[in-house]
Formats: structure tokens, sequence, C-alpha cells
């Protein structure tokens, strides 16, 4: 049973799970169905944002790649997975994945006026994708946003705003309408959140308190206020 969990935890670092060589042991086999089946849908799926800077003739290849594997005009790079897998374009520059966390999948993506732009699902938060292309190009910048709210992550390696300026993030549900803002910092944050509760101003103790007693009162509202992280690679 332990080799058989390596192998689906090397397998759930590129994104997908091959259907499992199932034990004889009828007990044993259970488990791995069981098993099987709640690492498909485990996972929290996070929202990436790429904006990539480079060679134009780098960033054509790479766009050209992308929509090759999500047009189904080439093949995916592993047997089971997905054609918008970040993986495919990885393997397809000759790179090795190797322990690089690569469990990600393009929703989207553009060239335009020199600089490609790409969304993505990815488990839990970032993955190695970035990096992996920084490593492949020589002068590609590939700065990124992320952003899980079930865990709460929000980060950026932007540390300069230059493509994403987003520092702090709202998330709330109150009378009936859910909201979700970007601010520049945490103070136009709190602004907001006083606006939705109907107050002057508020701080986020206040805010914390009003969320414990909506929930006392058996009332499904809340206001969450989240920084953004900067990530320094």
């Amino acid at each position: 049973l332990f080799k058989w969990l390596s192998s689906l935890a090397r397998e759930g670092r590129r994104g997908f799970f091959k259907q499992p060589r199932l034990a004889k042991n009828r007990e044993l086999r259970l488990l791995q169905l069981i098993t099987f089946k709640k690492l498909r849908i485990m996972a929290n799926w996070a929202s990436t944002s790429y904006r990539i800077e480079g060679n134009q003739k780098d960033l054509q290849e790479l766009s050209n790649l992308c929509k090759a594997f999500m047009n189904k005009e080439r093949p995916v790079m592993e047997e089971g997975a997905s054609e918008n897998w970040e993986g495919n374009i990885v393997l397809a520059l000759g790179e090795e994945i190797g322990d690089s966390y690569i469990r990600g999948f393009i929703q989207y993506l553009e060239l335009s006026d020199g600089l490609l732009s790409i969304d993505a699902e990815e488990a839990w938060g970032a993955t190695d994708f970035n990096k992996l292309l920084e490593k492949h190009y020589d002068g590609m910048k590939v700065y990124f946003i992320v952003e899980e709210e079930m865990c709460e992550v929000y980060a950026t390696n932007d540390a300069e705003g230059k493509y994403f300026n987003c520092r702090s993030v709202l998330t709330s549900y109150v009378d009936g309408e859910y909201h979700r803002e970007e601010f520049k910092n945490k103070n136009e944050a709190l602004k907001y959140a006083a606006k939705l509760i109907g107050r002057d101003s508020v701080t986020k103790l206040e805010v914390a308190k009003w969320n414990e007693e909506r929930k006392n009162k058996g009332v499904f509202e809340y206001i969450n206020i989240n920084g953004c992280d900067i990530i320094d690679e």
C-alpha cells in the first residue's frame, strides 16, 4: 500500500491520476478505490494569472505550444494527462518535471502588445510553472498572482505592482449578496467593509467581532479581509 500511495503522490504532483492497479485482497482493494476517489476531488483550486515578458519569438513559441495542446493539435505528453495541463508545455520544451509541483491547468491565454497573459486553475496555490519557464527561456520574466479563497491563499511575486498591484482582498456575504474586491492597501479594504455594514469606519478587530456576532445569532454573513503576500523569488 505504501508503494501504491507513493506512486499516486508522484502522479498528484502532475495534476492527474491514472487508473490504479488494484490489489487482489478485497479489503486493500476497497481502500485503494476510496483513496483514489478522494484524491481526485479533494484539492482546493486556486486561480492564478500570469503576465509573461520576454523575447517576442519565445513568447510566440510558448503561445503556439499552449494552443496546440489545448486545441488537441498535439498529443498530450503523458498518458492520462489533460490537454490543458501545464506539464505538457514543460515537457514539450524538453525540460524535466522531476520533483517540481505541476498540478495546474491553463484556462485562457492571449499574446498582445509583447505580453503573454495566461490564466490557470492550480491545486492549492501557485505551481512551479513559472520557475520552469524562466529556466528554459533566457531573459524571460513570469509575474503571477494566485488566489484560493477557501484556505485564504493570496500571493504575488509582483513586488512593484507592475501588473498586479492588489495588496488586500475583501470577500463577503452581506444582505444576501456576495462581494469580492481588490484594494491597493488594507485601509481601502476597511473603508469598503464599513460601507457594507453601515458604519463610518471599522478596524480589522471590529470586523472580526461583527463576524462573531453574526455567527452567534445563526446568521450566515461574513466579511473577510486578507493581505496579499509578496513572494520573493
